[in-house]
């Protein structure tokens, strides 16, 4: 089975599973992107790992139940224009599928097998990371917190498949009220480190360094302002990662539709 066709059945079987969930959500959002001036201007002059800012349209989910949770979304970046001779502009479709088994557990914390599967490409571009681990829900009030760490493998454009180190992360977030309004703040991280040869290069202005560790992550803050409508800022950020050496950051304006 292709990686295309996997992703299909892997969300086929996510959308299947929502009716007899116990819990669910599903939305669809517009995604403004704009980085730094400094990111832009940085990574104009690398090699490569250009940016540039884009709109991106986002369809995603998730749900639990007693054996474990999936989630996974679907994303068309740059909907709006296809500029294959420049390769920051160019349209890309990105897949992420994250689910979560339940395995034991230990004093009262779960333990629970952790896969996820991040795909994306466009015009002669792809690249796939897969990781498979541990994770576990920790929750202290109204703050909840979902990390894990598990083995890496990265497919890529032009050298193919290859383990790729270690991942880890969390996704963690909670809920608030302002102003009398409904808010909330989440925030998802991911460390790559011992990273292969393979993936080591990343670009900067006068060439290509390598480096074994990169970061990944962005910071939300939402306002849920009705059952069906949300809206969010997101601070993007990421060091030695997105084929960029340093430093890069943006800022996602998010307007969002709750079914």
């Amino acid at each position: 089975m292709n990686t295309r066709k996997t992703l299909l059945a892997a969300s086929l079987l996510a959308a299947s599973a929502l009716a007899h969930a116990d819990y669910t959500f599903t939305d669809v959002s517009f995604n403004q992107l704009n980085w730094s001036d400094s990111t832009l201007e940085k990574t104009q002059a690398a090699p490569f790992g250009a940016k540039r800012n884009f709109q991106y349209l986002e369809a995603e989910g998730g749900m639990g139940r007693s054996w474990g949770d999936v989630y996974g979304f679907f994303d068309l970046e740059n909907w709006n224009r296809n500029d294959k001779e420049m390769p920051a502009g160019d349209r890309r479709y990105t897949t992420k599928v994250v689910a979560r088994f339940n395995i034991t557990d230990i004093g009262g914390v779960p333990v629970k097998l952790y896969t996820h599967v991040y795909d994306t490409r466009g015009y002669n571009f792809f690249d796939q990371n897969r990781v498979l681990g541990l994770g576990t829900d920790l929750s202290f009030g109204k703050v909840w917190f979902k990390p894990f760490l598990g083995m890496h493998q990265e497919l890529k454009y032009g050298t193919g498949a290859h383990r790729n180190g270690w991942m880890t992360g969390y996704v963690a977030g909670f809920d608030f009220t302002a102003f009398g309004q409904p808010f909330s703040m989440t925030q998802w991280h991911e460390t790559e480190f011992g990273r292969s040869n393979y993936f080591v290069g990343v670009a900067q202005p006068n060439g290509v360094v390598n480096k074994r560790t990169g970061q990944n992550g962005a910071v939300s803050l939402w306002w849920n302002a009705t059952k069906s409508f949300t809206a969010g800022v997101q601070y993007r950020y990421a060091v030695n990662k997105l084929g960029i050496a340093g430093n890069e950051n943006a800022m996602i304006y998010t307007a969002k539709y709750n079914f």
